[in-house]
C-alpha cells in the first residue's frame, strides 16, 4: 500500500504530528531542508488520513514561504489539477509569501491550463490585500 511506503520514507515524527485531529503544530516540526522536503513529500503524497497533505502544505507555507523550493512547489500547486486543494490553500495564504513571490505565484495561476483550478485559485487571489497580486489576476484573467 502506497501510504505505508510513503510513511516509511518520511520520519514518523512529521506524519504523527500532522495526523493529529486537533491540528498540526508546525513549529514542533523544526526547520531546514530535511523537514521541508519531508513536508513536500507528505503534501504531494497519497497519504491517509486525507487531511495530512493539506496540513503539510500549511506547515510549508507557514514556515518555509521564503524558500525557493517551496515557492516553486506553490507555483505548481496553483496550476495542476491534482493539487487543486493545495493551490487554493496557497492562494488563501498568499500574504505569507513575499510580494514578489506572491505575484509570481499569481501569474502561474493565471497561466494555468486547467480552467477549473484557475478559476478557483484566481477567485482567492482577487481577495488579496496586495494590489500587486490583485492586478495580476485582474489584468490577466479579466477580473474573474
Amino acid at each position: 500500500m502506497f501510504v505505508m511506503t510513503l510513511v516509511s520514507v518520511v520520519s514518523a515524527g512529521a506524519y504523527d504530528v500532522l495526523k493529529l485531529r486537533d491540528g498540526a503544530d508546525c513549529a514542533a516540526l523544526g526547520t531546514g531542508p530535511a523537514v521541508r522536503d519531508e513536508l513536500i513529500t507528505l503534501a504531494e503524497g497519497d497519504v491517509a488520513p486525507s487531511y495530512v497533505p493539506v496540513r503539510a502544505a500549511e506547515c510549508l507555507v507557514e514556515g518555509f514561504a521564503a524558500d525557493p523550493v517551496v515557492v516553486a512547489r506553490a507555483k505548481a500547486w496553483v496550476v495542476e489539477g491534482r493539487w487543486a486543494g493545495l493551490g487554493i490553500l496557497v492562494a488563501e495564504e498568499e500574504a505569507r509569501f513575499s510580494t514578489e513571490d506572491a505575484v509570481a505565484i499569481a501569474r502561474a495561476a493565471v497561466a494555468g491550463s486547467d480552467p477549473r483550478v484557475r478559476e478557483r485559485v484566481v477567485r482567492r487571489f482577487l481577495k488579496s490585500e496586495r494590489g500587486d497580486v490583485r492586478s495580476v489576476v485582474d489584468e490577466s484573467a479579466g477580473g474573474r
